[in-house]
């Protein structure tokens, strides 16, 4: 533990981390600022928030069960205000939107037909539009109804969610290209390594030291984003909302049934290992680099590197293969689609190939801690 404590400390106090904390900070409040604060839904309306404000409203008298008839509620309230000569409603609403651009007719500009009726002082009744049904479209059945409700919040929350995903990334590989290369850059090896426990227990507490490191900034800027999320949104309303009826997704036909909170924390702990298997493929590049620049820009390009390949291997087993590294499935969009596909995964169901993606990924951690203990228990100063 006192060497663990030593390591971490030899991190914090690294020029390299705290420039590049600084730097994330910014990031990150930049990242929320946008994505929440800023979002298409918040500036929806003539002022800042109006957008929010009315989507609640709406959000209000919408929620329950999805079915044809309720659909045919929220559109018919929704042509009713768009209508209205007596409200001039300038604020736009999202939430029906979305909803109105997968359930009216293809073939028909409502939009014009109610500008139309508008000019002639008459009105479009929702009885005049042939809207589609849920199963036209395709959306999956199970033994209770699917729940619609407050989705966009939660669709910019995935949105920021993805975005931390990589500046984690980042910070991670510059914390742990540090840890090695470090000593090396500096010819520290020859004394580290030949003291009682320079060979075991110093490379074990490196190993921990930029694991718990990372862990920490991980679990900060989850918390961050969370409660940013939550005064942002007065709450977290729409947890319980199925994932089909995410319009802004537009997943409709996701085969296990999951509602916005259980999608979150599968990505959160998906998101949370493959930043595991991040710190072992960082360490051992850095094990094996002699400056901790060099250990940088090599790590990010392993992580970076199998996105490209999948440009060039559209189909397979080198493509599915692939879609199991972090950079290929962190997105929430990426994450549903690719898992639940049988075509672009190596199993055949969503939690199978989950289960699969989060075991790979901890072998991947746990093979390189060893062999970089390995190495550095063998290392030859030079």
């Amino acid at each position: 533990m006192n060497i663990m404590k030593c390591e971490i400390d030899k991190i914090i106090q690294n020029k390299s981390f705290v420039g590049g904390l600084i730097v994330s900070l910014i990031v990150l409040a930049g990242i929320l600022f946008i994505g929440f604060y800023y979002s298409q839904l918040n500036i929806s309306g003539e002022k800042v928030g109006e957008g929010t404000e009315l989507y609640h409203e709406v959000v209000k008298e919408s929620t329950g069960d999805f079915t044809d008839q309720k659909v045919k509620s929220i559109l018919a309230n929704y042509i009713d205000r768009y209508q209205s000569t007596y409200v001039e409603n300038k604020t736009f609403d999202l939430f029906t939107w979305q909803i109105g651009e997968v359930f009216f007719p293809n073939d028909e500009d409502i939009y014009l037909k109610m500008n139309e009726a508008i000019a002639q002082n008459e009105k479009v009744m929702i009885d005049q539009i042939k809207l589609k049904t849920i199963n036209e479209i395709g959306f999956s059945e199970f033994e209770k109804p699917l729940k619609i409700g407050s989705y966009v919040t939660w669709y910019d929350l995935y949105k920021v969610t993805n975005q931390l995903f990589l500046l984690t990334s980042v910070i991670t590989i510059l914390i742990c290209s540090l840890v090695f290369s470090g000593d090396t850059s500096r010819n520290m090896n020859q004394l580290l390594l030949s003291t009682k426990f320079g060979r075991s227990k110093l490379t074990i507490s490196k190993i921990m030291a930029s694991t718990l490191i990372s862990m920490c900034v991980f679990l900060f800027i989850q918390i961050i984003s969370l409660v940013s999320f939550y005064v942002n949104n007065s709450g977290f309303s729409g947890w319980d909302i199925s994932i089909q009826t995410n319009f802004s997704l537009k997943l409709f036909s996701f085969p296990v049934e999951l509602n916005h909170l259980q999608v979150f924390l599968l990505v959160i702990a998906l998101h949370f290992i493959s930043m595991l298997s991040i710190i072992g493929i960082t360490l051992y590049v850095s094990s094996l680099t002699r400056s901790p620049f060099s250990s940088l820009v090599i790590s990010l390009g392993v992580f970076l590197l199998p996105k490209a390949l999948t440009e060039f291997f559209k189909r397979g087993v080198v493509y599915k293969s692939l879609n199991l590294l972090p950079i290929n499935n962190y997105s929430i969009e990426d994450f549903l689609s690719l898992l639940s596909s049988k075509h672009d995964f190596l199993l055949n169901h969503f939690v199978q190939n989950l289960v699969f993606v989060m075991i790979v990924l901890l072998v991947i951690k746990i093979t390189l801690d060893i062999l970089v203990y390995f190495r550095m228990k063998k290392y030859q100063v030079t």
